[in-house]
């Protein structure tokens, strides 16, 4: 079994079908697709069963556990998982139909490759699409990941990557936060692997109002904690570990303008101080000055 397509899911079995064939659908017969259902009390279950038939044997496999998050399920899935490379898939996207085509090439002209990613093509409600293919890769990995910290791989993002499961050995996602979990995981990968791009799109993620991407309580939840999981002194370098500071004011500004667009304009300005105590240059960025003049006195 080359491939393990490894799909977490809660509560979307209105998604989960389309996500499933869009699998099905793709040339060949050397991938597997792992479900594992975090706790779901919709009919998720239902859908899965009644689509199986349609699947050939061994092709489809669920597994239930109790809610735990998306990190613990996707973890479940590498455990389980029976293919040398592994997808990382969301219920609620859906691969494109030559997906698969693609990974097979570039993993044929790349055989020392150990992480692979595409771009994505976002549909928004309206059925807008914008498509993001990946940035400028470097032969060094800090560099990599460097770029990666500051949104310079703009597709490499849950359902468009690829990686090889033999070096997971001790990489996992975590399990204590509910936003930015893929951040940590693809950033310990792009700190130590060889990374491959591949320029055409592989997944489409589609926008809802009840997506993870958009929950505020998820965001609450997590605050700084993913810094601390990302920045582990264990799985990066020390040149690694000194770009720690002006990650965390980028997450500490991306936490104040999600709480300055909530009306929580005390937290916002707490984290606005943050940023700029990480990284006292970042007062220069206008926009944010803008929006915590406004936020004073309220």
């Amino acid at each position: 079994m080359q491939w393990s397509v490894i799909i977490p899911t809660y509560n979307y079995g209105r998604f989960i079908e389309r996500c499933l064939y869009s699998v099905l659908d793709q040339s060949g017969a050397d991938c597997e697709i792992v479900i594992v259902d975090d706790g779901s009390s919709d009919d998720t279950r239902t859908v899965v069963d009644a689509l199986a038939k349609d699947f050939p044997a061994g092709r489809l496999r669920y597994f239930y556990q109790d809610n735990k998050g998306p990190a613990a399920a996707r973890n479940h899935g590498i455990g389980v998982a029976r293919g040398e490379f592994l997808w990382f898939l969301d219920s609620d996207d859906r691969l494109t139909a030559d997906a698969f085509e693609h990974m097979r090439l570039a993993v044929a002209c790349h055989p020392d490759g150990e992480l692979f990613f595409g771009g994505y093509r976002s549909v928004a409600k309206d059925g807008k699409t914008t498509d993001k293919l990946p940035g400028p890769l470097s032969p060094d990995s800090t560099v990599n990941f460097s770029r990666y910290l500051q949104k310079g791989l703009k597709s490499l993002t849950t359902g468009a990557v690829v990686v090889k499961k033999d070096i997971l050995a001790g990489i996992r996602f975590p399990e204590g936060i509910h936003i930015n979990e893929d951040v940590v995981f693809f950033g310990h990968l792009l700190a130590r692997c060889k990374t491959v791009a591949v320029s055409q799109v592989v997944v489409e993620k589609i926008r809802h109002a009840d997506s993870l991407r958009d929950n505020m309580t998820r965001i609450e939840e997590t605050g700084l904690r993913s810094v601390d999981y990302l920045f582990d002194a264990v799985r990066l370098t020390p040149e690694q570990m000194k770009l720690r500071s002006r990650y965390q004011a980028d997450r500490c500004l991306r936490l104040f303008r999600s709480y300055f667009l909530s009306g929580d304009y005390q937290q916002a300005r707490s984290y606005y101080g943050q940023a700029l105590q990480s990284c006292p240059g970042y007062l220069s960025k206008l926009g944010y000055l803008l929006k915590f003049l406004r936020c004073i006195g309220k």
